[in-house]
């Protein structure tokens, strides 16, 4: 079942992953096994070819730091405009895998479910 990633912003579909990975153990086998064909289901859509997504699971002994998009690099390849980069230095950006403006302008549905945040 796929979820109206439409009606829920990167945030919510990110937690909606994780529940159901914590709710159903095949769900995070696959997850795990086969991120991006499992996401894609979740999406309704496939994600762009060159784009990796990887699901690592934390344990007690592991800590994972996740570090941000590198904003230079965005801007130099123009997928970050210069008003979205004036909300950056605002200190509005959020870093969940599938909210960056990379995959928000190659998918439209997630696009739609972000529509407006760096404004």
């Amino acid at each position: 079942m796929t979820t109206n990633s439409e009606a829920l912003n990167p945030q919510q579909f990110q937690e909606h992953v994780i529940a159901k990975a914590m709710e159903d153990p095949a769900y995070k086998q696959r997850l795990l096994s086969n991120t991006k064909a499992v996401l894609e289901e979740e999406l309704g859509e496939k994600l762009p070819a060159d784009l990796t997504v990887q699901v690592l699971q934390q344990s007690s002994k592991q800590l994972y730091l996740l570090l941000p998009i590198d904003i230079d690099e965005l801007v130099r390849d123009g997928v970050l405009s210069e008003s979205e980069l004036e909300a950056v230095a605002g200190g509005f950006f959020f870093l969940a895998s599938l909210a960056s403006p990379y995959i928000a302008k190659q998918s439209p549905r997630i696009s739609k479910a972000v529509k407006g945040v760096f404004k």
